[in-house]
Parts: C-alpha cells; structure tokens; sequence
C-alpha cells in the first residue's frame, strides 16, 4: 500500500525570494552566509506578505469578529486579544518552517544551477524533494502527470466538480492500490435465489433493483450536470488538453483579477509571469521610463506601471498586444502603457528612446524547458541566445531585468556581466517550489539592493 502527504496549494501562495550577488569571475559558488541571508529574506517575506497572511487565516477562522469586536465589553476585548496573541505565534511557527524549508530548497537549486550545461543531476529524486506531496513507494505513483500538475492545484479552483478518478490524475496519485486481476476487472456474476427463497425474495428484489437504477440515473444525471458546469468555464482550446489544464488551476496566481475578463492565448498561459513576481521584479526595476522587450498579454507591464512613470510594451505578435491593453484596462493602468507592435531586436537598432531600465523575458522555447535538468540560456531562448539579446538591450541602457527558467546554468547567467562588475541573482519561489530567476544587470540596481540590505 502506497502512503501520501499532501498539502494543497492555495490559490494566493507565499511568495518567497532569495538573492545573491555574483563577480563576473566567479567559476563556483561561492560560501552562502546563511544566517544574514536567511534573516534578510525571512524579514523581506514577513514586510511584504506577513501580516497580510495573518489577517486572511485570522478572518477566515473567525468571521464572528467584525461584528462582534465593535460591541464587545473590555473582558471579550481581552479574549479577543489573547486568542490574535495565540494565533500569531502559531502562524509565526507555521511560515518559519515553511521558509525554513523553502532556504534548504534554495541552497540546493543554487548548487544544481553551477552544474555543466547537460551534466546529469546525480539525485534522481531531486523532482519529488518539494514539500507538496511525498512518496513512500513510488512503484506505483502515477507517472502521467509531471510535478508541477501536482503543486498548482488551489483550493478555489473547479476540484470538487471534477471526477474522483480525473482529481487523483491531476495530483498525480494512484487511482487504486495494487495490482486488480482480471478477475478483479470482471463483473462478480449474480448468485441466483434457491427454490425456497425466490418466491419470498422476488417483490424486495425487483424493487432492490428497480432503486439501484434510479440512484445510477441520478448519479449519472449528476456527473453529465457538473462536466457541463466545468466545461463552460475552462477556454475550448484548453478542455482537452492536459498540459495547459494545469494552468488553468493556477489561474488566479497568474493574475488575481482573472474572473474579470483576463485574456490569454495558448502560448500565454505557459509563459506569463506570476503576478507576485512580477510585482516583485516591478519593485526592483521602478524607474521613469521602462521598455518591456517581450510583453506578451501584459502580465509584467501592468505591474511595471504602478512603479514607472512610463511602460513601453513591446511584442510582435499584435493579438498578444491586443489581450495586454485590454488585461491592462482590467487593472486600470492601461493610460501608463505604450503598446508598441514591433520586434525589439529591431526596436533596440533604431529607436531614439532611452529608457532607465529595460526587462527580458524571451520565451523560452515552450513547456518542453521543463525537461532539461540544466538550460542553456545561449541555445535554447528565442529568438536569440542571452548574450547577443543583451547586447541589444545594453544599446539602450545598463540596467536590465533577465527572467529566466529556474534550471538556468548560473555560470551562463554570471558571464553576461560586463568585466568588473556585478550581477544580482534571484530566485523566485511559489509556496516551496523555484518557479523562475530573474537576473539583475547595472550598477544602480545592484546599489539599491545592497542599500535595502544594510538597512
């Protein structure tokens, strides 16, 4: 028999990032000082996203509170207040050890991503170290799923109106335990009734049977009712098609206003940014004036504009730039944006503009990236290799935002730093799974971020 732990994602993960500033000369990785990084990256989380973690679990367990809080005498005042003291110390305990795992996660990511382009990661369970669901027998697992359908279920999602077969398919468990026989596929034949028993036996049976199918023409009524219901929400190009279904239940991660009218096509749905991070990478980059090379459907543009005077939206496909006005719309910053159809290797050799940062995020050559254990960010990103994309941004600016896959060869992502400067590395985390890096470039943003720090 095969045991599980699960812990189901919720659809507002906590986001986690962790940092590291490299030479252009470093070859490995350097010593991590784990203390200062773990207090500066646990201190970042609790300011950013802490105390809003704490209201949210607190509300949700007590619903009584905004209204009884306003008429209550000073002893439930006192009650009150020592039951927010209890939950707060609880919740401190729950993200520290969530975090805690998280840093452990990090340091081993770090390691994997000084690895050799192509080199064999020699722990085969390094797939399945997440803390969302671990396996004590794995010769039985599911294998039809790869892990991220198994960590971007939420609990606000569709899950109950799905079937109980088709829900332990998406996260990746066993529909059954141990081998069935054949025997054990086939109808268990029907014992008929001795002579003696027919006869007293025949009205309870015919009615046993006659109540058995109605409760299968209820049931069945039922299942046919909710994959109507399912079906009608999720877009027609994605119903059957189980590599974007998994997007579809991380949906409201990807942009918290999706059931306003978020527009995607295919390829968006597998390359935007999650918003948290892209409101992460927008804090970093605020500036005056941004250009973002790749906008797709917008996701990192709406963010950049509420910390830039001026977003300039780059992409070459018009129907992309057609969803991104009108997701912008959505958040109401579209006055902010400048939605430009261009391509911007051509962009960045003929315009006149000078912005004070600019932001990459090539594709990266589809879902497939997933299976490479190390990328290589030279060969696979489109439509060209980092190097000479940076070359064409560094015409325009030295502060530069790259977003990368998790599985990027550091090595690759330190050598596009111009000689004798730095570059800042961050790793970007969804509850405990590396989600993205986003590589920092340019003096200034490497001496804000040292700035915060020392703070």
């Amino acid at each position: 028999m095969q045991s599980h732990c699960l812990t189901t994602s919720r659809s507002n993960p906590q986001f986690y990032t962790f940092s590291q500033v490299f030479d252009r000369q470093a070859a490995s990785l350097d010593p991590l000082w784990k203390e200062e990084l773990q207090q500066s990256a646990w201190l970042s989380f609790w300011k950013r996203e802490g105390h809003e973690y704490l209201e949210e679990k607190w509300h949700r367990r007590h619903p009584e509170y905004k209204e009884t809080i306003e008429s209550a005498t000073d002893e439930e005042r006192a009650a009150w207040q020592e039951l927010w003291e209890k939950h707060v110390q609880d919740q401190n305990a729950h993200f520290w050890h969530i975090f805690s795992c998280v840093l452990e996660n990090y340091e081993r990511d770090l390691h994997n991503g000084f690895q050799d382009v192509g080199q064999i990661l020699n722990d085969i369970d390094d797939q399945f170290s997440y803390l969302e669901i671990y396996q004590t027998d794995a010769s039985t697992a599911s294998t039809e799923y790869s892990e991220v359908d198994q960590e971007n279920l939420h609990n606000n999602d569709d899950q109950e109106s799905l079937g109980e077969e088709q829900q332990l398919k998406l996260l990746g468990l066993p529909t059954s335990f141990g081998a069935k026989s054949t025997n054990d596929r086939r109808k268990p034949k029907q014992q008929l009734p001795s002579e003696s028993e027919s006869e007293s036996d025949s009205n309870h049976l015919s009615m046993s049977n006659e109540k058995d199918e109605n409760q299968l023409d209820a049931k069945s009524r039922a299942i046919k009712k909710t994959k109507r219901k399912t079906n009608s929400k999720i877009p027609h190009f994605m119903r059957d098609d189980n590599l974007l279904l998994k997007y579809w239940f991380k949906r409201f991660s990807l942009f918290s206003r999706f059931d306003q009218g978020i527009l995607l096509d295919r390829e968006s749905w597998f390359s935007v940014t999650p918003e948290k991070i892209a409101k992460q990478t927008a804090r970093r980059l605020a500036s005056d004036v941004i250009v973002d090379a790749f906008c797709g459907c917008g996701g990192n543009a709406i963010q950049f504009a509420n910390t830039c005077g001026r977003v300039i939206a780059i992409d070459i496909d018009l129907n992309k730039l057609t969803m991104a006005k009108q997701n912008a719309a959505i958040y109401g910053v579209a006055h902010k944006i400048d939605f430009v159809h261009a391509d911007f290797l051509q962009f960045a050799r003929t315009t006149r503009v000078r912005p004070d940062a600019i932001f990459l995020s090539p594709p990266w050559g589809g879902p497939g990236y997933q299976k490479q254990q190390t990328f290589d960010i030279e060969e696979n990103l489109l439509p060209l290799g980092a190097s000479p994309l940076m070359e064409h941004a560094r015409r325009l600016t030295e502060n530069i935002g790259f977003f990368l896959p998790r599985s990027s060869n550091i090595k690759q992502v330190i050598a596009l730093t111009h000689a004798g400067e730095q570059c800042e590395v961050e790793h970007n985390y969804l509850d405990t799974r590396l989600v993205a890096i986003t590589a920092y470039y340019g003096k200034s943003l490497i001496k804000k971020q040292r700035q915060k720090v020392d703070k």
